[in-house]
């Protein structure tokens, strides 16, 4: 409860309002504002009780303090709804006796989670974001408890063991709550680059590879995420070393997903949703014998007799969101060895998308050609001619794209083995060609021959469920992954699983937005969710009321949408209407 308390500094007496908690049994302060020297605060309340203030008058205003309270205390409520502090007590041992706070692993492995979704920072900075937000007086602890070797001390009791039955686990506490539908679940990989040096030995997951975000440069971890398909909540997720190309990923992956998506039985309608680059004739293989059906994006030059030619032959098909896609199918084909159903979609949207973005690297490849042509022209005129083996070098990196160089036809005039000019010409016939004939074009294969037409296309679009939770990782707000300066493995683990329960919590909230019909990005959301303040106003005779601070129409808004005031008065917050 709220008090007032003396503390002596240099034999001084200073007055302090305090609130106090009970943590583990113990009273203990969880909250203290300044107030000033004894003397001084007395006489203010001697000269408020002494003066004939007029009748409904409001005491002398001492001071105010403010807290992020909108994305702190909706995240920290749904991880409450979801049971995550006691899931995660109950398979993760408490750390040493000797390092012990008054904070569980599950406390730590929460609050990391929490600002993660909220505000990644680091370690070091992790207890001033800490106590700037409403988790100060929710999860009350001491500022040197968040130092960066408490919390460690904490998350180094994590091993290896307890990450699988912790996932099982927690799938289950996510199916009591969300129904998920027919069972189908999309697969998707990526990687994130690290800062760990090229000569550090100790951790064996960052390593070399190719880098979707082009940072070759860099050492790199690969993480193999499991959404549903329906509603896109992450399920289950796989961190392995940076240099494990997707397609052999997918086998131990799929040892990992047996526990928690068959447990004691196998469902005939458990299906995963594979991109092309994580297929092949021994991940059918491995599917098959895990008991998981597919459908999976297959390279075109599998079924290259279907994949081009003409669109005579395709018939049209109406998707639920109103587009219109055209499809071939062969009920009865047989790919790999194994029976199943074959289907090729054009897309109009992904035919204009393709168009556009051959275009552009036509144009960039042009642009760099006329670059190197330049160069020619002034080196002849220096007398100082380029050889052709050079000339070639640079002709391959702007023709790089192996589209590109089948339509560009390039010639040089050589004299004496050196390069006078260079010209080009793009073949139009090549291109019309390439576009009208392969262009726009999907080939899905699965082998469960009883699923409609429509049914398989709209099933793997929800690739862009997954897509889009790998987009929110690694974007700059929130950022999720961002800051990773860590350099263990064990570290890194860590790391992964307490992102991978952001993840988890933002796209909940998403769903609940989702439902009232409010489309809103996540940077959006969160920076609407962080203006919404509470404050503490503190007056000179001791009382003090905590309300939250006027909120914008947008705020108020989501305020509505999320159901946010019964949250907030049970935080003790007065809420006023706009």
């Amino acid at each position: 409860m709220p008090s007032l308390i003396t503390k002596w500094k240099k034999g001084r007496p200073y007055l302090y309002w305090v609130r106090s908690a009970r943590v583990k049994g113990q009273s203990r302060i969880v909250e203290q504002i300044y107030l000033g020297p004894q003397e001084r605060v007395m006489e203010h309340i001697r000269v408020q009780r002494t003066a004939a203030a007029p009748q409904g008058a409001m005491p002398q205003l001492r001071t105010v303090q403010t807290r992020e309270f909108g994305a702190s205390a909706l995240f920290y409520a749904v991880a409450q709804e979801l049971g995550l502090l006691e899931l995660i007590n109950a398979y993760v041992p408490p750390a040493p006796p000797g390092r012990r706070t008054s904070l569980s692993v599950g406390h730590y492995l929460l609050l990391a989670a929490l600002n993660r979704a909220t505000w990644p920072k680091s370690k070091r900075a992790f207890a001033e974001w800490y106590q700037g937000t409403v988790l100060a007086r929710v999860v009350p602890a001491a500022a040197e408890e968040l130092s960066s070797q408490r919390f460690w001390d904490h998350m180094d009791v994590f091993e290896e063991a307890h990450f699988a039955p912790l996932q099982e686990a927690l799938l289950a506490r996510i199916r009591e709550h969300f129904p998920l539908g027919e069972r189908f679940l999309v697969y998707d990989t990526t990687n994130y680059y690290t800062f760990i040096h090229t000569f550090n030995s100790r951790p064996s997951l960052p390593q070399r590879g190719r880098n979707k975000q082009k940072r070759a440069d860099l050492r790199q971890i690969s993480l193999a995420l499991v959404v549903d398909e329906e509603q896109g909540l992450p399920l289950y997720y796989r961190c392995y070393e940076g240099n494990t190309p997707d397609v052999v990923a997918l086998g131990a992956s799929l040892q990992g997903m047996l526990g928690p998506f068959c447990p004691q039985y196998v469902s005939p309608h458990l299906t995963l949703i594979l991109d092309k680059g994580n297929v092949s004739r021994d991940n059918f293989k491995a599917l098959s014998k895990a008991h998981f059906s597919f459908l999976a994006a297959i390279p075109a030059g599998w079924v290259r007799h279907l994949s081009q030619g003409s669109l005579k032959g395709y018939q049209p098909l109406s998707l639920p969101d109103g587009r219109r896609v055209k499809v071939y199918t062969q009920p009865q084909a047989r790919l790999l060895g194994i029976e199943g159903k074959l289907l090729v979609s054009f897309s109009p949207r992904f035919y204009r998308r393709q168009v556009r973005t051959l275009d552009r690297l036509q144009r960039k490849a042009d642009q760099k050609l006329r670059t190197l042509q330049a160069t020619i022209q002034e080196a002849v005129a220096r007398n100082r001619p380029r050889t052709e083996q050079a000339v070639r070098r640079e002709m391959s990196r702007a023709l790089r794209h192996d589209r590109l160089k089948d339509l560009c036809s390039p010639t040089l005039r050589l004299h004496h083995g050196a390069v006078e000019a260079l010209s080009w010409e793009w073949d139009r016939r090549k291109k019309r060609a390439l576009t009208h004939g392969t262009f726009g074009r999907t080939v899905l294969f699965t082998d469960r021959r009883e699923l409609s037409d429509q049914r398989i296309v709209v099933a793997y679009r929800s690739q862009a469920k997954v897509e889009a939770m790998f987009r929110i990782s690694k974007s700059r707000r929130p950022g999720l992954w961002w800051p990773a300066y860590h350099w263990t493995d064990s570290k890194l683990s860590v790391h992964a699983l307490y992102c991978f329960l952001a993840m988890l919590l933002i796209r909940i909230v998403l769903l609940r937005l989702q439902e009232r019909h409010l489309a809103l990005g996540v940077d959006l959301l969160l920076e609407r969710l962080r203006g919404m303040q509470e404050a503490l106003v503190v007056y000179a005779n001791g009382t003090a009321q905590r309300v939250l601070t006027q909120r914008s129409p947008e705020q108020e808004e989501l305020f509505v949408a999320l159901n946010l005031r019964p949250l907030a008065e049970q935080l003790g917050n007065t809420v006023l209407d706009l």
